[in-house]
């Protein structure tokens, strides 16, 4: 197997390859390389029309260059070979940083377990130019060593420590098992996702709004609260519980807050829960974007999750793509995703229906 290379962070292009326009890009990052490689280009164009000059004069002469007018010629081509040397080592900058990187950090490809955990938050890392390969998304300051970086720029677990304090109020390990606990056993929306659809769907209401938010049909949306043949459970919105966990789960390895181990512990079990529940990549990337619509209830997130999906299917060629659904493992399944809150819908309709009951 090659060695690691993924894109350039924020870059869809994959693996990251030396391009030209990389010379001008890190001009700011190797401002005396940048400034030595337009000197040295300079004097090679200048010398340049010195030997066109030279070459005409010789030509018409039919004779051969002198011992200066060679030194001259020779002058040229190592001018000409020093720029091209320079740019390329330019170009070449995202490769050897991510190498760098990679060395330092002891990355290397993952097992298949793990890539398929990683898979179903594909999307979203397609569309921003996030890393897909690695647990981490972007490079992160923790792991990038001694090494100076003018291409990757790493980030600083700040940066996620408050991403996790406003989106869940994540500050420390005990805060993060908690809120992976709850998307893992009850999920936070499921529960009101099957009681509203079951109860407060008079009219269909509720579900085609769904349905117009999400491009989805209907019966799709309907079928998510029923059980399937061979005793599987319904999907509710489990999908996007568990794409919830694995995003929560990588925002704390990178935050510090968790281990690695324990974040893939985490998304493993996720992972494996969504193939429990799901026939395909499509299947579950329609139920994260029902569960996504549910509970934002806008028009502008479940258009942007479109978008997202729909650049995927026509774009992404990346080898995370490619991978095929996995078979369900048989894993045991938390009784709120096993029964698909059957008691609860139970209850919650045997309270409607009393006189002074749920309205």
């Amino acid at each position: 197997m090659n060695p690691l290379l993924q894109n350039n962070p924020y870059e869809r292009p994959f693996p990251v390859k030396a391009r030209w326009r990389n010379f001008e890009a890190f001009k700011t990052a190797q401002p005396l390389l940048y400034a030595l490689a337009i000197f040295v280009f300079t004097l090679a164009v200048v010398s340049l029309f010195y030997i066109i000059v030279l070459l005409q004069k010789l030509m018409n002469e039919h004779t051969m260059p002198t011992q200066p007018q060679w030194i001259a010629i020779c002058v040229f081509l190592f001018l000409t070979s020093s720029f091209i040397l320079i740019a390329r080592y330019l170009c070449n900058l995202p490769i050897r940083e991510q190498q760098q990187y990679y060395k330092a950090s002891g990355t290397t490809w993952l097992s298949e377990d793990k890539r398929q955990a990683l898979r179903l938050h594909v999307v979203d890392m397609f569309y921003s130019g996030y890393w897909s390969e690695t647990l981490e998304y972007c490079p992160l300051a923790a792991l990038q060593g001694s090494g100076k970086y003018y291409a990757l720029k790493p980030l600083d677990a700040a940066i996620f420590k408050k991403s996790l304090d406003h989106d869940w109020g994540v500050l420390t390990k005990e805060n993060y098992r908690k809120v992976s606990q709850q998307l893992l056993t009850k999920g936070y929306h499921a529960e009101i996702f099957a009681v509203t659809l079951n109860l407060r769907n008079q009219d269909q209401v509720v579900s085609k709004r769904l349905a117009a938010l999400t491009h989805l049909s209907e019966v799709y949306i309907l079928d998510c609260l029923q059980s399937r043949p061979g005793g599987r459970p319904p999907k509710l919105i489990w999908g996007y519980e568990c794409w919830r966990a694995i995003v929560v789960a990588r925002n704390a390895f990178m935050a510090g807050h968790i281990t690695a181990d324990e974040a893939w512990h985490d998304m493993l079990l996720a992972a494996d829960y969504v193939f429990e529940l799901f026939d395909s990549f499509e299947d579950f990337n329609n139920n994260y974007r029902l569960g996504n619509a549910f509970w934002s209830d806008s028009y502008d997130v479940t258009s942007e999750k479109i978008k997202y999906y729909n650049l995927f299917k026509e774009e992404c060629k990346w080898p995370m793509a490619q991978l095929p659904w996995p078979a369900p493992k048989g894993t045991k399944l938390p009784s709120a995703m096993a029964n698909g809150y059957f008691n609860e819908v139970t209850i919650a309709k045997s309270l409607r229906q009393q006189p002074g009951g749920l309205n």
